[in-house]
């Protein structure tokens, strides 16, 4: 152990200049305290003191994790990793007030590693040390909030700390995160905190942080809320998700699970759950895969013409019947066309330009400034009808205005307007047709009727690409293609409301037989129709005024398809 020299042997070893050498047991010297201000001898004996204190509170100290300081020539180097500089007491109160800002953040040093930073928005105690050869700053706190006399003992305490072999910023952040997990020990506080968290950290859009806020309040905080985490029963939450499917709400339920996983994972993460005790997983409950229902659709052409029929027949306010007519024209999204502003709509060129902000995609990619917009080609017939709608809600706003507004949140037309518009005309919009139904109308009948290329129609529908990499690599957007295609769709549905035969289907080159003879050079998915005879399949010419691979596009003045006979 080492052990200074009896405190009235340094005080005659004080010298008048000032300079005190102090030397261990083994000859090895352990500081020479040379001031740099003019400081008495009693100043000097004073510290003398306390820093045999502190060096014979080291070798005793019921905490440190060391035997004591290192004996021998090591001395020194032990003692610079724990001390900087000049002891407390270089500074005083007078000091600091007239301390000012050059505009610039500077350090004024009262010794023992304890700064005074300066800054133009205030002063602040700082103390710095180094751990593992790394300098470190540990705040502590404003001035005149934490006062000199203050900050010192704070320093003190931090250096005691270090002397028993902490990182008093180490051992801050622990304090912290206790701190932390301490509020965060029930179910209730813990899941908030993980909304709050998850949304920033997924980005999500207000509607739907707000839809799984809803789901944890219904369906778990009423009895998972107030119970330790750590201390609730698994068949406590089995039965809240049981609870759910037996309602019929499969989808909720799983949806619910897999909140719970995340939340569970967040208390682990936190520490606030040990990992063994995390018996949540996506298996939790023996919940059955999801059942896929698609929206209900109409594919027949008759049906769909008696439909159109209806529409125009439809009685109620002349938005709504604008918005019924220009659905299966157009087939988009129905909260793109409910979001529809003049702005966005250039009736001189036919063309929406439909922003991110309104389609389906991630929150991020929305608010991604390079993400283009949707753009969708009209139909001189939607043409015809967006230009008498202009005279009512024009010339700037929502194309499609709510006639109840009440606000500017309600300003548009409802999400719930078309399906009840549906209703009105007697149409059951569960097993029949709803608003997203069109578009399953448009992509199965353009298909068949008309013969069109599968890619032309899903970058209409604006669907995501199935290959691999293909939304980095794939950015054909196919407008001219798109342009031809919507007219002769929209030119089919008069037909059809007309009550006249839709065109025969036509077969494919992917929809053939592989061991079809003479036409395995055929690789694309030309609208080419085939007929079976005695020699085997035979293709004819293909559908006037389609487009596919690269074929040839029909002539000028030719009709868009082919009429019926």
């Amino acid at each position: 152990m080492v052990k200074l020299a009896d405190t009235a042997d340094l005080k005659s070893a004080a010298s008048p200049r000032g300079g005190v050498p102090v030397r261990s047991r083994f000859g090895a010297p352990l500081k020479s305290f040379m001031p740099s201000h003019e400081a008495s001898k009693t100043f000097q004996i004073q510290w003398l003191e306390r820093k045999s204190w502190f060096i014979e509170r080291l070798t005793v100290s019921p905490n440190s994790t060391l035997a004591g300081p290192p004996k021998g020539p090591q001395n020194d180097a032990f003692l610079s990793t724990l001390v900087l500089g000049d002891p407390m007491g270089l500074l005083t109160d007078l000091h600091i007030r007239r301390a000012v800002s050059n505009g610039n953040d500077y350090l004024l040093a009262d010794g023992d590693g304890l700064f005074l930073r300066v800054r133009p928005t205030g002063k602040a105690w700082v103390y710095r040390y180094k751990q593992n050869g790394r300098a470190v700053k540990l705040s502590l706190g404003t001035y005149p909030s934490v006062s000199l006399a203050s900050a010192r003992k704070a320093a003190l305490i931090e250096i005691e700390r270090r002397a028993g072999g902490l990182d008093p910023k180490l051992e801050r952040l622990k304090a912290q995160e206790l701190s932390r997990a301490s509020k965060l020990t029930t179910f209730e506080p813990l899941a908030r905190a993980w909304h709050a968290q998850a949304g920033r950290d997924r980005i999500w859009s207000v509607r739907h942080a707000d839809k799984v806020l809803v789901q944890l309040e219904k369906h778990l905080f009423p009895w998972l809320g107030n119970l330790p985490i750590s201390e609730i029963p698994s068949t406590l939450l089995v039965r809240c998700l049981h609870r759910i499917r037996d309602k019929g709400h499969l989808d909720t339920a799983q949806r619910v699970r897999g909140h719970a996983v995340d939340i569970f994972q967040f208390a682990v993460d936190l520490g606030v759950l040990e990992a063994a005790k995390n018996f949540v997983n996506p298996r939790t409950a023996g919940l059955p895969p999801p059942r896929t229902r698609h929206y209900a659709a109409i594919t027949d052409p008759k049906q769909l013409g008696q439909l159109l029929r209806d529409i125009q027949a439809y009685s109620g306010l002349y938005v709504t019947k604008a918005a019924l007519r220009i659905m299966p024209m157009v087939f988009q999204r129905p909260g793109q066309i409910r979001l529809a502003d003049w702005k966005d709509i250039s009736l001189s060129e036919g063309v929406w330009r439909c922003p991110p902000e309104n389609m389906k995609m991630r929150e991020w990619q929305k608010r991604d400034s390079r993400t283009p917009a949707h753009v969708v080609p009209l139909p001189t017939q939607a043409v015809a009808i967006l230009t008498e709608l202009h005279a009512l809600t024009g010339p700037e706003g929502p194309v499609f205005r709510s006639m109840a507004r009440r606000s500017d949140k309600t300003r548009f037309m409802s999400e719930n307007t078309i399906n009840s518009a549906l209703r009105t005309l007697g149409y059951d919009t569960k097993e029949q047709i709803t608003g997203h139904g069109f578009r399953a109308t448009a992509r199965t009948l353009i298909r068949e009727c008309l013969g069109w290329d599968k890619e032309v129609i899903e970058r209409h529908l604006a669907h995501v690409s199935e290959e691999e990499l293909a939304g980095s690599y794939d950015r054909t957007t196919f407008l001219a293609q798109r342009r031809e295609m919507v007219q002769a769709w929209a030119n089919l549905l008069d037909d059809l409301a007309a009550g006249k035969e839709a065109p025969v289907p036509a077969l494919t080159v992917s929809a053939m037989p592989s061991d079809v003879t003479g036409q395995k050079a055929l690789r694309s998915n030309a609208p080419l129709r085939f007929s079976m005879t005695s020699d085997g399949w035979i293709a004819k010419p293909p559908v006037v005024g389609t487009f596919a691979a690269g074929l040839a596009h029909r002539p000028i003045g030719e009709p868009a398809y082919p009429k019926a006979v």
